[in-house]
């Protein structure tokens, strides 16, 4: 049976006895964190992988988010080459991004519920390979519909790194963990986005314009072997609460850093659910594992290579509608606009670095315009930390205020940084080139606005999950839709927009939007619990139809 008074995103994450309070209120620190979601004593169970094996499958992923995110967008610092050499106009070129950001979300509608379906690793595989073909067409592009087909087809095909990623995170890491590593995947992402144009603008200079898209090629098909032999499948379906009991646990950390869990002290309670408890008392970090059941085998390296784990055909209708159930969630919403309102400035950036770099008074090189790109790089490295150590540590030091009480809105408080320092940057950016000011201040400006982006994405996503982890997949479908069509509303309009209101008034225009709609936080953070707790009945009736179908997150 499904508990319809629980609220979504509302948990408790900390567990406090009256002990542990007045040894917190005496500057005792250490803490008691619940485990969220509960893991099974299945070795094959992605939570109970040893570090390794986690570490290990999280590399495998950052190549796929290489592999597919350095093809496309590689071309950014020789944007003005290309247009001269083929004769596309800037552009159409850069209507062909938005069309890519436009089905880099829409094709999620179809990739994530067959990953659901089929298993996620058949899809990674897949499109990682069809992106490698699809790539090598943008070297033979001579004419505008020709580009705008080849980017249209590139975003259907590389679709899966935008939704798909985040929910593999949630597969194998903790909600305690979940802000780390979902930084560590918006950090990749980013960071594929920005090493690209800055290799290739080095490429350009030595071998030509069509060698940056050979190269991304090639460094493709690498990604493409990695992935099939590193990366494993993480559908995994838990037991089913039926009729009131549960087989599931509580299981609770004292003193949790990082690593696994060293033994598990079982106990046999009451009936109800949220008493059922397993507790551990001590946790050598990184020194034990979990207690499993040893009577289950443990994947074998071949059967890890298995392409296809299918489930009951029966569920694919729910896999399919779920994005649609999911538009009636105010939190979903506000993360996709949350998501796009910070990818938004990275598209300006990426429409306009190449012009401004490459025009008097700063006459770089594609060489030069590319190495532009290590200052967003460096920034988003230094606000990884703060995206993700940081929104962790305080989600948990906000629940022991609370009594262990952990809200999902706690993780919006990093973007207060960001609503001060992102508009600024926007500011430095635009009104510094309009002023021709030197290079460093705009690299600074660029630099600190693709740090922010790291911010932005980390916090949304996390929001999301965190919220409604029984249909995170789904969930992360209408973000990812509702973002890229932000942001392909951007990439189709930032031309025009400069070219109309000029470079000054459209970044200070910017930088005040950027306040407006990253400052809208603080809206949701009096509000979410709000919307969270009155859409409670809908989202519960939605996982109790599931739930009787057999399906389980």
């Amino acid at each position: 049976m499904v508990d319809h008074s629980e609220i979504p995103g509302t948990s408790h994450l900390v567990e406090l006895s009256k002990e542990r309070l007045m040894e917190l209120n005496a500057g005792d620190k250490d803490k008691d964190v619940i485990l969220i979601p509960t893991p099974t004593s299945d070795p094959n169970d992605p939570l109970n992988w040893t570090r390794t094996r986690k570490y290990i499958h999280m590399f495998a992923l950052i190549v796929y988010i290489f592999g597919i995110g350095i093809p496309t967008t590689s071309i950014y610092s020789i944007l003005t080459e290309l247009s001269d050499k083929t004769g596309i106009s800037l552009g159409t070129l850069n209507d062909g991004t938005g069309y890519m950001f436009l089905f880099l979300g829409l094709a999620n509608l179809f990739f994530l519920p067959m990953a659901m379906q089929i298993g996620k690793r058949p899809i990674y595989i897949f499109s990682v390979t069809s992106v490698c073909l699809l790539t090598l067409w943008e070297a033979y592009c001579s004419s505008g519909g020709e580009w705008i087909g080849s980017k249209i087809l590139q975003g259907f095909f590389a679709a899966p790194i935008e939704a798909m990623c985040e929910i593999t995170v949630s597969d194998v890491f903790f909600e305690h963990e979940r802000g780390t590593w979902m930084s560590v995947y918006a950090l990749a992402l980013f960071a594929s986005n920005y090493m690209a144009p800055m290799v290739a603008g080095f490429i350009s200079d030595g071998q030509g314009w069509k060698w940056v898209i050979y190269w991304s090629c090639i460094w493709n098909g690498i990604a493409a072997i990695l992935v099939f032999f590193l990366l494993e499948e993480t559908n995994y379906s838990r037991p089913v609460p039926i009729d009131g009991e549960t087989d599931q646990l509580e299981i609770v950390l004292s003193n949790v850093k990082s690593g696994t869990v060293q033994e598990v002290l079982s106990q046999q309670l009451s009936h109800q659910p949220s008493e059922k408890q397993v507790f551990i008392s001590e946790v050598e970090v990184l020194k034990g594992t979990l207690k499993l059941d040893e009577t289950i085998p443990v994947k074998t390296f071949w059967q890890k290579l298995r392409l296809f784990e299918v489930r009951n055909w029966e569920w694919f209708k729910h896999y399919a509608t779920g994005p649609f159930l999911m538009l009636q969630f105010p939190i979903v919403l506000y993360s996709g606009f949350l998501y796009g309102s910070t990818l938004f400035w990275y598209s300006v950036m990426n429409g306009t670095m190449s012009s401004v770099f490459t025009a008097h008074p700063y006459n770089f090189s594609s060489a030069m315009t590319g190495l532009v790109y290590l200052a967003p790089l460096i920034f988003a490295v230094i606000f990884n930390f703060y995206a993700g150590y940081v929104s962790d540590w305080l989600k948990i030091k906000m629940a022991e205020r609370r009594g262990g009480i952990s809200y999902a809105e706690d993780r919006l408080w990093i973007l207060l940084l960001y609503m001060i320092v992102g508009p600024c940057a926007l500011f430095l950016y635009g009104i510094g080139a309009y002023y021709e000011v030197h290079w460093f201040g705009l690299v600074i400006g660029a630099g600190i606005t693709g740090g922010c982006v790291v911010v932005g994405a980390a916090s949304a996503c996390s929001y999301c999950i965190d919220t409604y982890r029984e249909m995170s997949c789904e969930a992360m479908v209408v973000v990812v839709i509702i973002r890229n069509t932000m942001n392909f509303a951007m990439d189709y309009g930032i031309t025009p927009w400069i070219t109309n209101t000029g470079l000054k008034n459209t970044f200070i225009a910017a930088g005040f939007i950027n306040l407006f709609c990253i400052g809208t936080f603080l809206i949701m953070e009096l509000t979410g619990p709000y919307w969270r707790n009155k859409t409670k009945e809908k989202y519960w009736k939605i996982i109790e139809k599931r739930r009787a179908a057999g399906i389980c997150h």
